[in-house]
């Protein structure tokens, strides 16, 4: 099976967009709590509380912004049009039966079905595929495996 490398971006883009949302809720639910937090608290277990809370705001604060850099480095590659017969950040490559993109480190989506990877181009496995060509060979989970499909 085949998959289309703009629907991958697509289901990438949307993944994305969706867990930048759930953490701005959760950021909203956090800073509600900081206020509810000064209406109704005083004294030691109150700083404890407040600053658990602050923490937390923190964490989502810098997940808020490591996925809005993501979805950033997925709309910056897909801008990128051009066809290479090499493989070259933005290539949907299969190797050793798996697929993977070479975009950002987004991590294993689903897209009809198929589970692809979507890796960054500092990554070690793409830096090992980059401007090869279909047929060529890799090492690739502890084996030499041919790069079956470039797209």
């Amino acid at each position: 099976m085949n998959l289309n490398k703009e629907e991958v971006f697509k289901q990438a883009v949307s993944i994305l967009k969706t867990r930048i949302q759930e953490l701005k809720e959760e950021r909203k639910a956090i800073s509600d709590g900081i206020l509810e937090d000064d209406k109704s608290s005083a004294g030691d277990k109150f700083e404890t509380g407040r600053e658990m809370l602050t923490q937390d705001l923190r964490q989502v604060e810098s997940q808020i912004t490591s996925n809005s850099n993501l979805l950033d480095e997925i709309y910056r590659v897909q801008s990128v049009k051009s066809q290479s017969s090499n493989v070259r950040e933005g290539s949907l490559i299969r190797l050793a039966g798996e697929y993977f993109l070479i975009a950002a480190a987004v991590g294993k989506i689903t897209v009809n079905e198929q589970g692809v990877y979507l890796i960054s181009a500092a990554s070690p496995l793409a830096q090992s595929v980059m401007g090869k060509g279909s047929g060529d060979k890799v090492l690739f989970k502890g084996k030499e495996n041919s790069i079956e499909l470039i797209a």
